[in-house]
């Protein structure tokens, strides 16, 4: 009895001490207990086969078809072969391969956007191109097979679904270089716009789990998210096909974030579905010139005062004139005055990291040049948290990478002296030239080495690399690398990036000299850069070969006017009018042509013709202002400077030039207020130095009743050369 009682004794201390724990005790019990739980839960899932979410869809975009990349066919032996799907192939190379994969064979897929393609060419300089070539040299104990199956303008979403796809056709590796080309197409994410950071972290997390797939599939969420996943096109819809140039574009800190979090998404279903299939995958940095190429669009921090533009604008042109003329040290002060203002410009950045360089101050100049790329407001080179994301997600996911960004800057600074690669490797923004391709192609070897899938055979070297690519290069057609060249440089020209265009567009011209586009955009960028004779040479080529190209004869009027050849001038503007009748631009240049020939009278003919074309163009204005005033009608003068002022209140040369019509007309204190106001806007304007002292010295005299000072001067009336 004595036993039992003291028994029962134990038993209700026992009790007591555990209801007298501390509640933050009880609660971490209770976590440990559900973690644990949750834990077995997710092994025991993973053990019978549950896919997790991110392994099997993509949450956020879907297609509107799913159009096979590859399609059966017989080839002349009766086999039966994958081939590119014709209504792929202006997105794709023509590609082939065995249905089923011979023994001994080991079949890579090469995935990613156009420098997986070989853009501007093709396949063959491509770095599966090379990889084709190569790696039966560097191993001949295996069967290669390297498959281009690259998407012009494919983003990381799409490249997912073509490895999808391919996945089927037993490949051993995938090789994925993507990251360019994430902001090209225009996405909503409207699940991701209203929430949270936190819970968008949450949610990704949770869709990486097995547990959450199990819920999502009892509670019917798998049916709903297919209806509720934004819809895009079979094929890539680029916003710049819609625009002209990159206007549609402006700054989204937070579609920024999503875009971020949608290709780290992207990248670890990649290595689920290369895990599904049992082959390896190798990641790719993405890597871009930064140095030679600058930004797409800029645009200021939102919400930026006006006043504060204006400062801004003044010391960033003045920086841009200081640099021009050789001064890096004054033009550097202007840009940071300009940058303690607002530093998100992103040509303010580019214009900073080039002075660096200039200065050999490379560290400085490259992490200008990258901040330049980052804050593109037309993202459409790789942001700096790219390649990041790819060597964090390959490193977490125990997938090799292939660090191209750092081999290039490697290679730059061993070979060049600085770290920021440009020209030296790129042909445009992105896109690598033949070299940089088959140094990523033998890097990609190196790695398959380290790996333990190539064994190298004792004739690898540096000079096997160097005679293959002998080979290979004095097979290519010049002539077809020149036309590559040249649409490459019209794609630049037509997005704005008339500087980046022109070297490629000279280069094209040594295999196509009498080609009329190289002729043309090659001009431009000569005239760019103050070789104006020559630019008109090349104008007048263009002409020869294309009379009727009616861009041409504009910048060619314009290049003549700048030499102050206004008669031939005169013909060309005229031809590009005939050409295109209501071309207002080339309107409204005939008319301020005829004004440099002191055809006033004829030259209002042709402004007020643009006018009815495009009421609202202050140049226009401006210039039929000072025609009228020419003409002695002085009060329709006065209103189309007024009219100028309305349409752009910072036109200083207009407020000077009313002001001199004021004091004509006898009203000297409104002129003075307008010669003030241009003096605010442009403080190194000469003639509203000297109009303002003028017309104060006459405000004078005529209280003291003498006689009036010499008159006033008005600003250059010849718009077309601003």
């Amino acid at each position: 009895m004595n036993k039992g009682g003291t028994c029962r004794r134990a038993d209700r201390l026992g009790r007591g001490r555990i209801d007298r724990l501390p509640i933050w005790k009880k609660i971490l019990f209770g976590l440990i207990a559900t973690v644990a739980l949750l834990c077995l839960l997710e092994i025991a899932l993973a053990l019978v086969g549950v896919r997790r979410v991110v392994d099997m869809r993509d949450p956020y975009v879907g297609f509107a078809a799913n159009v096979p990349l590859y399609v059966e066919r017989e080839d002349s032996n009766g086999r039966v072969v994958m081939t590119t799907a014709q209504n792929k192939l202006a997105y794709f190379n023509a590609q082939q391969f065995p249905r089923r994969k011979p023994p001994g064979t080991y079949r890579i897929f090469c995935l990613g956007g156009s420098t997986t393609y070989g853009r501007p060419y093709d396949d063959v300089t491509s770095f599966p191109g090379w990889l084709r070539e190569l790696l039966p040299v560097a191993d001949p104990t295996k069967k290669w097979e390297v498959i281009n199956a690259g998407g012009i303008s494919y983003a990381s979403y799409r490249v997912a679904a073509v490895m999808e796809e391919v996945a089927q056709f037993q490949p051993d590796l995938f090789i994925v270089y993507t990251g360019h080309n994430e902001f090209l197409e225009e996405r909503t994410y409207r699940d991701m716009r209203s929430a949270s950071p936190t819970r968008l972290q949450f949610t990704a997390a949770l869709a990486k789990t097995h547990t959450f797939a199990i819920v999502n599939r009892l509670i019917g969420r798998d049916q709903r998210d297919d209806t509720e996943r934004e819809l895009l096109p079979t094929e890539v819809d680029a916003v710049l096909d819609h625009t002209v140039g990159p206007s549609k574009y402006h700054r989204n800190d937070r579609l920024r974030e999503q875009v971020l979090q949608h290709f780290e998404l992207n990248l670890t279903r990649m290595a689920a579905i290369a895990n599904a299939c049992a082959a390896n995958l190798i990641f790719v940095t993405p890597a871009a010139n930064i140095k030679d190429f600058s930004p797409f669009k800029s645009e200021h921090s939102k919400g930026l005062p006006t006043s504060d533009i204006r400062q801004w604008t003044e010391h960033f042109q003045q920086g841009k004139k200081l640099h021009d003329d050789g001064n890096p040290g004054k033009a550097l002060a202007a840009f940071e005055t300009s940058a303690r203002i607002d530093d998100r410009y992103a040509e303010l950045r580019y214009r900073k990291a080039q002075v660096f360089f200039e200065s050999e101050r490379f560290a400085e100049a490259s992490a200008e040049f990258q901040r330049a790329v980052d804050e593109d407001v037309c993202p459409l080179r790789a942001l700096s948290e790219i390649p990041k994301l790819v060597r964090e997600t390959a490193q977490r996911l125990s997938v090799s990478v292939v660090d191209f960004e750092s081999l290039l800057k490697n290679d730059c600074l061993r070979n060049h002296g600085h770290n920021t690669p440009g020209r030296e490797y790129f042909l445009d923004h992105v896109h690598p030239n033949i070299a940089a391709n088959r140094m990523l192609a033998v890097a990609i070897i190196g790695q398959l080495n380290g790996l333990g899938t190539v064994q190298f055979s004792k004739s690898w070297s540096d000079s096997t690399v160097v005679a293959i690519a002998r080979r290979v290069e004095s097979t290519l057609d010049a002539q077809t690398h020149a036309v590559a060249l040249r649409n490459l440089a019209k794609v630049l020209n037509w997005a704005g990036k008339h500087y980046e265009a022109g070297p490629l567009a000279l280069e094209a011209l040594e295999t196509l000299p009498d080609d009329p586009e190289s002729l043309f955009l090659s001009a431009a960028y000569l005239k760019m850069t103050g070789k104006t004779e020559q630019a008109i040479e090349n104008y007048r080529k263009t002409l020869e070969h294309n009379p009727d190209y009616a861009e041409a004869h504009q910048l060619l009027g314009a290049a003549l006017v700048e030499k102050h050849k206004y008669e031939a001038a005169l013909n060309h503007f005229k031809h590009a009018v005939r050409i295109h009748p209501d071309d207002v631009d080339a309107i409204h240049m005939v008319g301020a042509v005829l004004a440099e020939l002191n055809s006033f009278e004829e030259a209002l003919t042709h402004y007020h013709r643009a006018l009815t074309l495009k009421p609202n163009d202050a140049n226009i204005h401006f210039n039929l202002a000072f025609a009228l005033a020419k003409l002695g009608r002085p009060s329709e003068a006065i209103a189309q400077y007024k009219q100028t002022i309305t349409l752009n209140p910072d036109d200083a040369d207009a407020y000077n030039n009313l002001g001199v019509l004021l004091v004509q007309n006898g009203r000297v204190l409104e002129a003075i207020d307008h010669y003030r106001k241009a003096l605010e806007l442009k403080p190194d304007i000469c003639d509203a130095k000297i109009n303002l002292l003028i017309a104060i010295e006459k405000r004078q005299r005529i209280k003291d009743g003498e006689s009036p000072p010499a008159k006033p001067e008005a600003s250059n009336v010849n718009r077309s050369k601003r």
